[in-house]
């Protein structure tokens, strides 16, 4: 199946083959320092990953990790859970969209400014903004995803054939495809919305969480439940670009700056993936939940879920939380943000 193709035909299931110096040109003259008030870390949980926490400073092919810098963005109000946290997408603007795993969808402009969009969600997952402004927005318990308008009002965009809807993207073609976590496939759902129809399942894919697209039409997927990463080309051929060491929790994943970068939720860092080889590398976080600002080997952050980049691909947006959050207690949603060396 080719993703220009604007009517594919369901693909049948497959088997799987197998130190900060001065940089960016002066980009980053000021750090944002980490959320004031908040619960200290719990710095005892996780229990301790070593294959994390003392990974070499280089690649898995030996070559050097490309320096990158982490930081927190200010928000104007306390995005509040007590459930988890969700997506994440960024508009043309920069505006970015996160949801709390729960109820709420937020919008933060680009100074800071945070509004409420829509909170009438049982568990908004992954989301997609879309060119009209408007934002696509799954609900995974619901098995729907939902159309908001910039006025925050929100109708049914797709739910026939979805199964734990998380991750979504639209191709060049306008059609969407959707992870289904609890359905273990990949679903098509047409430009106007309607009906998913299955398009992708794979032997070794157990929980499809996050997908995203390169320049030439290749789509990645996460897998929580495996830590495999899988290549979609556009001939519809799929294979297992990288299996990210540590436990399995891929959660969302984005590609930017020529590059693949993933989330591991439950190892508090996120990994970069050349596209081309698979080699990989962590270049933020080291495996123990923080929220320090810093270059590799001195950020930390904890449970990364949703992931985006913004328009000229050069920075990439996470969220995480701060406090106790699924523990009965409430946490914050925490946006942070990671700034990608220039490609030679």
């Amino acid at each position: 199946m080719k993703p220009d193709d604007p009517n594919p035909a369901p693909v049948r299931q497959t088997t799987g083959t197998s130190t900060l110096g001065v940089f960016f040109g002066g980009l980053i003259a000021l750090t944002a320092c980490s959320p004031d008030g908040l619960p200290p870390v719990d710095a005892t949980r996780p229990s301790a990953d070593e294959r994390i926490l003392n990974a070499p400073g280089t690649m898995s092919d030996g070559s050097p990790i490309p320096e990158h810098f982490t930081e927190t963005v200010p928000t104007s109000i306390e995005m509040l859970s007590s459930g988890g946290i969700g997506g994440m997408s960024i508009d043309q603007d920069g505006s970015i969209f996160n949801t709390n795993f729960s109820e709420s969808v937020w919008k933060t402009a680009p100074n800071g400014e945070t509004t409420l969009l829509n909170g009438e969600f049982v568990s908004a997952s992954g989301n997609l903004v879309l060119d009209t402004g408007d934002l696509l927005q799954c609900d995974w318990t619901e098995n729907k995803i939902y159309r908001i308008s910039p006025d925050g009002t929100r109708t049914v965009f797709a739910e026939d054939g979805l199964d734990g809807p998380v991750g979504i993207l639209q191709r060049p073609t306008g059609d969407f495809i959707v992870a289904n976590h609890r359905g273990k496939y990949l679903a098509r759902v047409g430009s106007e919305g309607g009906p998913a129809e299955i398009v992708l399942r794979h032997d070794e894919m157990t929980q499809p969480n996050g997908v995203t697209m390169d320049d030439v039409g290749n789509i990645y997927v996460s897998d929580l439940g495996s830590g495999k990463v899988f290549k979609w080309t556009p001939d519809g051929d799929v294979e297992i670009l990288a299996e990210l060491p540590g436990r399995a929790a891929n959660s969302h994943a984005v590609v930017a700056g020529g590059a693949l970068y993933v989330n591991k939720i439950w190892d508090h860092v996120i990994y970069r993936v050349e596209l081309e080889t698979g080699a990989f590398g962590i270049v933020s976080g080291n495996g123990r939940p923080g929220y320090d600002d810093g270059p590799v080997g001195v950020s930390t952050i904890e449970e990364p879920n949703g992931i985006a980049t913004n328009s000229t691909k050069d920075v990439v947006y996470f969220n995480t939380h701060r406090g106790t959050m699924g523990r009965d207690f409430e946490g914050r949603v925490i946006v942070r943000r990671l700034l990608i060396p220039p490609t030679n």
